[in-house]
């Protein structure tokens, strides 16, 4: 099967500006280092405290502690490959993942890393990881890799989540970034390939599968009110999954799915998801999402799309294809309005106004495109 992670479909575009006064460290195991390390391709980022980190390839970890406008690089990162995501449940304990099944830990906010797992055979990449604290988390990967700790990765056993046959790639996985709910602390999701949603009330433990009906890949997921995520997908697709009880009536035009815990402590215990189709007005992929302080959801995607979706007031959809139309993995609210986003050419920072502005301005030479779509 071709591995479809986002990763790979960005590696051809791998930013020459490490080049520039670069430490390969050939021979040595350890990342490369360059003080333009925050300019090479970043796969994903992470905000900790005050501290914003990111990951990317060549095994490159930078954090900054002043919202993006200086970075410091990883001192010592034993790993030469790509890094594909990172999670820090607290500031000073992190962990990434990346190629050849890794998983990298950090307990000094993340200035250096040690080899937690590796599996160099499995030759393909574990894709996502969520901690939920210092102590559990999983980390999910290609052809339905799937790992899960209990004891702050001094173990990493394997995960069954899907008995597919097709062995679906496991793309991301989150939890309840609203930590005032008291789901935060246990519910865990995923998405990948075949249109797969994936939910667990025990950390990881027990796993349900859930088809949406979307045919595509979902990138990634984000919990946005009480049982309900958006799942990001291709071409400019997303799905807001809404649970339901076992007897609330379901809109009869929805898609559907029921499905069973089968083991475990849910033995028995089903649920029911209605899913409804949202488009955000240009078909660029979608690829990372996170929670502004007012309710909003910002997005980032390929080809320059950056989007911010509002369910709660507006109801509606603003997308600015920025002008350098380069492709983000990564965004970070610093604000209302100014947004840090991660790709290619590493980390830069974004405003949907200054987009505006220059969408509409008769004296202004720049290309940003400027779209609003209504949610129905």
């Amino acid at each position: 099967m071709k591995l479809k992670s986002l990763v790979y479909l960005l590696s051809f575009t791998l930013c020459c500006n490490i080049l520039v006064a670069s430490q390969f460290n050939y021979g040595s195991e350890f990342a490369a280092k360059s003080p333009n390390a925050h300019k090479a391709l970043i796969n994903a980022l992470e905000k900790s405290g005050d501290r914003i980190f990111g990951v990317g390839v060549h095994g490159i970890i930078v954090y900054s502690d002043d919202e993006g406008d200086t970075w410091t690089q990883a001192d010592e990162v034993p790993f030469t490959k790509t890094l594909t995501d990172i999670s820090c449940p607290s500031q000073n304990k992190c962990w990434a993942t990346g190629h050849d099944a890794t998983i990298l830990h950090s307990f000094d906010g993340g200035q250096t890393w040690e080899i937690q797992y590796q599996d160099i055979d499995f030759d393909a990449p574990l894709l996502s990881i969520h901690m939920y604290d210092d102590y559990e988390g999983v980390a999910l990967g290609a052809f339905a890799l799937s790992l899960r700790t209990a004891n702050g990765g001094i173990s990493w056993d394997y995960l069954f989540i899907d008995d597919d046959e097709f062995q679906p790639h496991l793309n991301y996985t989150y939890g309840d970034n609203q930590g005032w709910r008291k789901s935060a602390q246990n519910e865990g999701y995923a998405v990948g390939e075949l249109g797969k949603y994936y939910i667990t009330d025990d950390r990881g433990l027990n796993w349900l599968a859930i088809e949406t009906g979307y045919m595509g890949s979902y990138w990634s997921g984000i919990k946005v009110d009480q049982g309900q995520s958006l799942l990001l997908g291709m071409s400019g697709n997303i799905t807001l999954a809404t649970l339901y009880g076992l007897n609330d009536p379901v809109p009869p035009d929805k898609i559907t799915s029921i499905a069973c815990y089968e083991s475990g402590y849910y033995r028995g215990d089903c649920k029911v998801y209605a899913f409804d189709d949202i488009f955000i007005g240009t078909k660029n992929s979608l690829t990372n999402a996170d929670l502004l302080d007012d309710g909003r959801i910002v997005l980032s995607g390929n080809g320059g799309v950056i989007s911010v979706v509002d369910m709660i007031r507006e109801k509606k959809i603003i997308t600015c294809v920025r002008s350098d139309r380069l492709s983000n993995t990564s965004v970070i609210p610093l604000g209302i309005d100014e947004f840090l986003i991660a790709g290619e050419s590493g980390v830069r920072k974004h405003s949907m106004e200054e987009c505006y502005q220059n969408f509409v301005s008769e004296d202004s030479t720049s290309q940003d495109a400027f779209y609003e779509v209504s949610i129905n």
